[in-house]
């Protein structure tokens, strides 16, 4: 339910500059390429989507790669809460915070590197 209502937030808080930029930049198009215009208005369109796009992609991953989702498709991997690497079989598996306020932790292989799956931060 959080991953909801923050891509729900991501969605309308972008939406409200893009907004604001799509019509300046229609009418700079359609009024003969007024410079500010197009710069104005493709700045208040392209960088919120590509914030939206950015942040919807990693929330839906943290989302989706969970220890269950990781237990789950790589059966073969955990064996009584031990886990190994999918990639290498290495069962050397760290844990590092996350920056940007994500507020998660990336369980991730030593040998390989490898991302294996997330874990929201315990508060």
């Amino acid at each position: 339910m959080k991953y909801t209502f923050q891509k729900i937030f991501i969605v309308l808080f972008c939406s409200v500059f893009v907004m604001i930029g799509a019509p300046s930049l229609i009418n700079a198009i359609q009024g003969g390429g007024n410079l500010f215009g197009l710069v104005w208005g493709g700045m208040f369109v392209f960088i919120p989507l590509s914030i939206a796009i950015f942040w919807l992609r990693q929330l839906s991953r943290f989302q989706k790669m969970t220890y269950v989702w990781y237990k789950t498709i790589y059966a073969d991997n955990v064996q009584a809460n031990k886990v190994s690497c999918f990639v290498c079989g290495n069962d050397s598996i760290h844990v590092r915070a996350l920056m940007n306020k994500t507020f998660h932790r990336e369980h991730f292989c030593t040998q390989c590197g490898k991302t294996l799956y997330y874990s929201p931060e315990q508060g």
